[in-house]
């Protein structure tokens, strides 16, 4: 009896832990997303390209790059440039002239390269004319203090820069201020100075005395020569000397 009883007291903790332990789940890896890419489809992989063929493949061909007016050679670019400027004459106004008359070509408004590349080509080959009225030389006292002073040797080397005068008053001390500018930017031994020609009606009696008699005071030999020209430009005999 004792060993019965200790049998079935020694058997009764295992039927109570199977009765409290959960049913194992089995699983179905059919119905898995693993189980649904196991077959692969044709959406899974992207679209093979062929590979590049070899320079040295037979069936080789170079694909064209594009080009712009930039990736030329400097020196076609120069020579596009001297086509384009072959006929333009560069006209320097008085300062007082309208706005609308006073526009730049548009090579040089096309870009800072362009403009660049531009300049000096207009400066060395381009006709230049100035119109000067009653000896007042601001509209091209200005334009010259606008060249970089790197590219005013390009001046020298135009032979068709000209500036017509045209007088119609006696010259007041305003004109005669700007004339005085204009001879000493013309007697400045340290700037390049370009071969510039005058040309105009020959003005009255009183202003071609005017011109003679300054010629003949001014002591500076440079500024009276520049001076002499202008009259000789004008259609005046010398000045005494």
């Amino acid at each position: 009896m004792t060993a019965g009883s200790s049998s079935s007291a020694a058997s009764t903790p295992s039927t109570t832990l199977n009765a409290t332990a959960k049913p194992v789940r089995k699983l179905n890896f059919a119905a898995t997303s693993l189980s649904r890419s196991a077959t692969p489809t044709s959406k899974m992989f992207r679209a093979l390209q062929p590979a590049p063929l070899s320079s040295s493949d037979p069936d080789y061909k170079e694909t064209p790059q594009p080009k712009c007016f930039y990736d030329l050679p400097a020196e076609l670019r120069i020579e596009i440039y001297k086509l384009v400027l072959s006929n333009v004459t560069i006209h320097i106004l008085p300062p007082k002239a309208t706005r609308r008359h006073q526009v730049p070509h548009a090579l040089t408004r096309t870009s800072k390269q362009v403009r660049a590349e531009v300049l000096p080509i207009v400066h060395s080959t381009c006709e230049i004319r100035a119109n000067v009225t009653d000896f007042n030389f601001d509209g091209i006292l200005d334009w010259i203090n606008r060249i970089p002073p790197n590219q005013l040797v390009n001046l020298t080397k135009n032979q068709d820069l000209r500036i017509r005068l045209c007088t119609t008053l006696d010259m007041g001390n305003q004109t005669a201020d700007s004339l005085r500018k204009w001879l000493h930017l013309r007697g400045d031994r340290h700037r390049p100075q370009p071969n510039w020609q005058y040309c105009g009606p020959e003005p009255e009696g009183k202003v071609a005395n005017d011109l003679r008699r300054r010629a003949k005071r001014m002591a500076d030999q440079k500024k009276r020569s520049e001076l002499v020209a202008m009259i000789r430009g004008l259609g005046l005999r010398d000045p005494p000397c």
